[in-house]
């Protein structure tokens, strides 16, 4: 089984959580719960509504507004100054707004809890027998005025786990019905909701399956944990106390972060990567560097190609590089071999807690890859701690 390490630490003061897969960092993220308003629940007030667009604009800070979409139902009854709980579902970028939802969800590690009506749904991934396991547990549990979103981390969970999904349930429902109790006391602008605890959103991205080591040098992160993880799980789980050699160093963590950040990044045969996002897509150049003496170009050309298709899907997930990514890998002319290429590289998208699809190589050595945006790059989260200038070269 392959080393996946899961590390909770802090750095300058901060607290971040990584994911470290055969010593590569496979996923880095920061506490930015004081920084960032995603997934987080205000009071607002309509401030105008637009039915050209099916929208209203909401103000739910002082000053600073989002953009609503609406149903029909809402549009005929929404009125200007009208108040309303909404949610963060993407943040404003630069001279966009906020989108907001008024379909209120608390995300869990195995489930997510709305306030509309519909009872047990499921991932997809989830076969009929786990789905019939989830019932037989849970069905004493949900409300049928509230829809249960049960996610795919519960495939990690055995019979003897299962309470770990119940008592979620329970708990995400009651924090949900106090807060919906709460909104006629709060006045305009208040906050309701502060969105998921750091440790509990980090969770949610890991594959418990394939976790080998979960280590902390927080006591109270340790509690927590304890209580969140599986079974299976917790017998891993560390706590580390050597307060001379921090885990960072252990794990040389701040060399990842400085090489996550870079323009280049070196491969084991002599090549290298040359990284460039643009606004549209970000490009990928694969090249051989210098050839070595004792073996021949094409193998120099199919080695380096082969050490790029294992580090590139760390490479985006490590920097959450989102949208359209295209790989210009060495041409070698070889089908055989731009097979091998793909499968290699799909067999290390595994790992990624994101949807990631592979498509085909060109003649040209060019291999198109889409991944799904679900947080900000690494570079605009190490800026919103305070932390880029420690990193960068």
């Amino acid at each position: 089984m392959e080393s996946n390490t899961v590390v909770f630490t802090g750095i300058e003061g901060k607290r971040a959580f990584f994911s470290l897969v055969e010593d590569k960092l496979h996923i880095a993220s920061f506490d930015t719960a004081d920084t960032r308003d995603m997934d987080k629940i205000y009071l607002g007030r309509i401030q105008n509504m637009v039915p050209n667009l099916r929208a209203a604009f909401v103000e739910y800070q002082k000053g600073v507004r989002g953009f609503l979409p609406l149903n029909e139902e809402q549009l005929r009854t929404y009125k200007c100054e009208m108040r309303l709980p909404v949610q963060i579902k993407k943040e404003a970028v630069k001279t966009k707004d906020a989108v907001l939802s008024t379909e209120l969800s608390f995300t869990g590690i195995y489930v997510v809890v709305t306030d509309k009506a519909g009872g047990l749904t499921f991932s997809k991934k989830i076969d009929k027998e786990k789905r019939d396991t989830i019932l037989m547990h849970c069905q004493d549990v949900v409300s049928q005025d509230l829809t249960y979103i049960i996610r795919t981390n519960v495939l990690s969970l055995k019979e003897n786990d299962m309470s770990l999904l119940v008592d979620e349930i329970v708990r995400l429902t009651k924090e949900l019905r106090d807060m919906k109790s709460r909104v006629d006391s709060r006045t305009f602008y208040s906050k309701l909701y502060d969105g998921a605890p750091f440790v509990q959103a980090c969770l949610a991205n890991i594959d418990f399956d394939k976790v080998t080591k979960v280590v902390t040098d927080s006591k109270e992160e340790l509690d927590c944990l304890s209580q969140l993880l599986p079974e299976h799980v917790r017998g891993v789980l560390n706590l580390y106390e050597d307060t001379s050699f921090p885990l960072t160093a252990l794990y040389g963590i701040k060399g990842k972060l400085q090489e996550a950040l870079s323009r280049t990044v070196w491969l084991k045969s002599g090549g290298y990567l040359v990284i460039e996002p643009t606004e549209a897509l970000t490009v990928i150049d694969v090249n051989s560097g210098k050839n070595q003496k004792n073996i021949s170009k094409k193998e120099l050309c199919i080695r380096t190609n082969q050490e790029a298709a294992e580090m590139i899907p760390y490479i985006l997930s490590s920097r959450n590089i989102s949208g359209i990514v295209v790989v210009d890998f060495i041409s070698n002319n070889d089908e055989k071999e731009d097979t091998k290429l793909l499968k290699l590289m799909r067999s290390h998208m595994k790992y990624d807690y994101v949807k990631t699809d592979v498509v085909d190589i060109t003649p040209l050595g060019l291999v198109e890859i889409t991944r799904q945006k679900k947080d900000i790059p690494l570079k605009d989260q190490l800026t919103e701690v305070g932390l880029y200038e420690t990193f960068r070269h």
